[in-house]
């Protein structure tokens, strides 16, 4: 491996410094800020809805910067081992167009659609002046270490919510949001006098992988430099034919994947540039279809938080009577004091005005446990949790279909016809 797990060393020593200088630590509060800013309206949405006062935004701003120094850190040894190069980039343009993408739906402010879409005007009339592969290998890493901020931290938090499926049926689900700034170092190739190598560290002959497309001069060397970088991830999704932990778990796996392929087909193309057409298709539309195929699979499966033997807790209120008895997502009331429940009006019923030392029969459907009794030493109500909805449920949201979905519909539309 030649001097590169000296310059990986070098990268952790360097992170923490490159945070907390004053330059980036204004760039790191407005980043906060705005994630902030994101959790407070989550936080406001859940207390307007269901009254639940759970989650401190601003602690899970901080929660959020640890997870996203963590992915910097792996986002970095990525940049470095590779050898993207953000001077080839053509980062303003990638910026440029994916907020123009904006201006169509939110989740375009994507490298995935801006990077291919300018790689694309590259190879088609060869403006602007990119490297293609450094492109591609920006978007694979960048989604790769989404993939693995969604995994560890994607499921956490999440807001419970009553939707109205494509089917027009009422069920529970949870909203999953998340957001990291990502701190991380990539690497900048200059050409200077070759003087700059004695200093320099030396790095393996196969180094990098992805090679910068910059013209030397004879008399010149190439040298690579360290440069800090900022950048945003964000994770929205919503869970309802499984618990949030399986959601996220799910939704980083697709993401996994479509990052190794995207970054196999980048080295591939990298090797062989007649290719490049390849991963510079493949990054929007196979960043499409991990969207769209999510989204299909929620639309086939059968919601999980929905029960008609008994009340399902949807979520449970924090310090409640339902929190100290462990009741959780997935948990199924199917008596009370021996007494049979068969919906919500009746459990009201059956614990109203005031219960003393209730005797509860609850049963996990989600997980399939057995049957287990509950002795509280306690006064109820409240009981202090959130029930699955009921089919007649009033309030509710509705899950509307992406652009792309409804084109594809009267698309079939125009050729059945």
């Amino acid at each position: 491996m030649g001097n590169l797990p000296e310059v990986i060393a070098l990268i952790i020593r360097v992170l923490p410094l490159i945070i907390f200088d004053p330059i980036y630590l204004m760039i790191l509060a407005t980043l906060g800020f705005i994630i902030y800013s994101q959790y407070r309206r989550v936080y406001v949405l859940q207390r307007r809805m269901f009254g639940l006062n759970r989650g401190n935004p601003l602690k899970e701003t901080f929660i959020s910067l640890a997870y996203g120094v963590l992915g910097g850190i792996v986002a970095s040894i990525l940049f470095v081992f590779l050898g993207i190069s953000l001077s080839t980039t053509g980062i303003a343009f990638v910026w440029l167009t994916a907020l123009l993408l904006m201006i169509f739906s939110p989740r375009f402010l994507c490298f995935a659609y801006a990077g291919g879409l300018v790689s694309l005007l590259y190879l088609v009339f060869g403006f602007p002046k990119v490297s293609v592969t450094s492109i591609m290998g920006l978007v694979a890493i960048l989604h790769l270490v989404e993939a693995l901020l969604i995994f560890l931290n994607g499921h956490r938090n999440p807001m419970p919510l009553y939707v109205q499926n494509s089917e027009g049926k009422v069920v529970g689900g949870f909203s999953l949001q998340r957001f990291w700034p990502l701190p991380f170092i990539t690497v900048l190739a200059t050409v200077e006098m070759t003087s700059a190598l004695e200093s320099a560290i030396r790095m393996p002959d196969w180094w990098p992988l992805l090679q910068p497309e910059i013209f030397v001069p004879a008399g010149l060397a190439l040298v690579f430099k360290l440069s800090p970088v900022f950048a945003g991830l964000g994770y929205s999704d919503v869970a309802i034919s499984s618990l949030p932990e399986e959601k996220a778990a799910y939704s980083a796996r697709n993401l996994f994947f479509y990052s190794i392929a995207l970054l196999g087909l980048t080295l591939l193309a990298d090797h062989y540039p007649y290719l490049e057409v390849i991963p510079v298709l493949f990054a929007p539309l196979g960043h499409e279809w991990v969207i769209r195929f999510g989204q299909q699979r929620e639309k086939k499966r059968s919601s999980v938080f929905t029960y008609t033997n008994g009340v399902m807790v949807l979520d449970v209120y924090p310090n409640s009577p339902a929190a100290k008895m462990g009741l959780s997502t997935g948990d199924v009331i199917l008596q009370i004091n021996d007494i049979k429940i068969e919906s919500p009006q009746h459990l009201v019923a059956e614990i109203g005005p005031w219960i003393i030392d209730p005797k509860l029969t609850v049963q996990n459907v989600i997980e399939n446990t057995p049957p287990r009794v509950i002795n509280f030493k306690g006064k109820i109500p409240p009981l202090g949790f959130i029930p699955a909805p009921q089919p007649n449920q009033p309030v509710y949201m509705v899950m509307r279909e992406t652009w792309f979905n409804r084109m594809l519909k009267r698309l079939r539309q125009k050729i059945k016809g």
